[in-house]
């Protein structure tokens, strides 16, 4: 679920404590590039109103794997050995890098990127998430300076946080991705990308279902050779995840998403859920995703328009309770 939302999250928070899920994972970068105070701040008070609703469920966060070099510094209250430390930008990349935009990766090679990650994970365990996740730690390590520091760092924060967590009497468990021999060991789960149906990388995972007379006549749904791919790839012990992603509008997940009636999108929920719980994988259905992601013009159902007119998903007000818990039981 995403934690940045206009809307009153309540009627979401009410239907999750209905569901009952085992785990969650809430995104909430309030800025594209960079992690502030204020929004592990938000993410705390996020934590606290589902740690009540929920005890038992494992609440997970992010570390982002770029930074925006556009932002200003941002000082953040690490906790540990670290305190409050602040953290520039520039000082965290590698300056000889190819730019994305005004965005680059992350330098795990580099010592305060490196403290950046431990600060960011430090402050999240502290506000009661114990899974920990590194979207893109394989880019992140493959852009590095120096890969082979970069997999011995990504190893220490790792030992780093994991001991965080026991001082504070809780398991920390991590995802990330399938990266290499050293980190593969180290991850707990796996969260990757649905890639319904991309027109430019990923082409072969591209899965749009023809569905005649039935709202705007397809659906798309996670492809069975992307699920196996991703299987062979990870280790026998860790959990994997495929979840609706978004960083291009024309072609990612919560475009594909979007674009479909609500017929065909639950088709898509519930399809899903079959193909990876047939490969002992799972796919996590979104609650809240995203607010202005989509363009208003390209969405397939009036519910994803709110009423000032920007666009986000919303599995409550948009109807889809019903295969979401559809989901759950074909995961069992």
């Amino acid at each position: 679920m995403s934690l940045f939302s206009a809307t009153d999250q309540k009627h979401v928070l009410d239907t999750i404590q209905n569901l009952d899920p085992g785990m969650i994972y809430a995104t909430y970068v309030g800025v594209w590039g960079t992690i502030r105070q204020q929004d592990l701040n938000s993410a705390g008070q996020l934590a606290s109103k589902l740690r009540q609703l929920l005890p038992q469920t494992i609440l997970g966060g992010g570390v982002n794997e770029s930074v925006s070099l556009s932002i200003p510094a941002q000082t953040l209250m690490c906790g540990g050995q670290l305190g409050t430390k602040t953290f520039a930008p520039a000082a965290m990349i590698d300056p000889k890098q190819r730019v994305l935009g005004d965005t680059a990766w992350l330098d795990l090679a580099n010592p305060v990127a490196r403290d950046y990650y431990v600060c960011v994970g430090m402050e999240l365990i502290d506000r009661g998430y114990t899974l920990i996740g590194f979207p893109e730690h394989e880019n992140v390590i493959a852009h590095a300076s120096s890969k082979p520091e970069a997999v011995k760092t990504f190893v220490s924060l790792l030992e780093t946080l994991r001991h965080y967590g026991t001082e504070k009497g809780e398991r920390i468990y991590f995802s990330g991705d399938p990266a290499t021999d050293d980190t593969i060991k180290e991850i707990d789960f796996y969260y990757v990308p649905s890639r319904f149906y991309h027109l430019t990388f990923a082409q072969k995972y591209q899965n749009k279902i023809p569905r005649p007379g039935i709202g705007v006549g397809y659906s798309y749904s996670l492809s069975p050779a992307r699920v196996q791919d991703v299987l062979a790839a990870a280790p026998r012990n860790a959990h994997v995840f495929f979840y609706v992603d978004n960083w291009d509008a024309n072609q990612d997940d919560l475009r594909r998403f979007m674009e479909l009636d609500p017929s065909n999108r639950r088709y898509l929920l519930t399809t899903s859920a079959q193909t990876a719980h047939k490969y002992g994988a799972y796919f996590i259905p979104p609650m809240l995703h995203c607010v202005d992601c989509i363009p208003a013009k390209v969405v397939g159902d009036k519910c994803e328009i709110r009423p000032d007119g920007k666009t986000e998903y919303d599995a409550v007000t948009c109807g889809d309770i019903p295969a979401i818990k559809e989901t759950f039981t074909t995961q069992e």
